[in-house]
């Protein structure tokens, strides 16, 4: 059984750390896109009717699959 060194220990906090970093940066490019003070901000409820359209379209697709 192996024991991990402290150093390695740090090591994995640092990158968990850095991943934790890069998706909330993600999540905030992504919310940047509807946010009010973005100039060029998705309108949030034509987006939203667009995915039901979508969604809608699928589920068709689906049932004239017929099987």
């Amino acid at each position: 059984m192996s024991t991990k060194t402290e150093l390695e220990i740090l090591q994995e906090t640092k990158v968990e750390l850095i991943n934790d970093l890069a998706a909330t940066a993600t999540v905030m490019e992504e919310l940047w896109r509807y946010h009010p003070d973005n100039p060029k901000k998705v309108d949030i409820v034509k987006e939203y009717n667009n995915l039901q359209q979508i969604q809608n379209d699928i589920e068709k697709e689906i049932q004239d699959l017929g099987i």
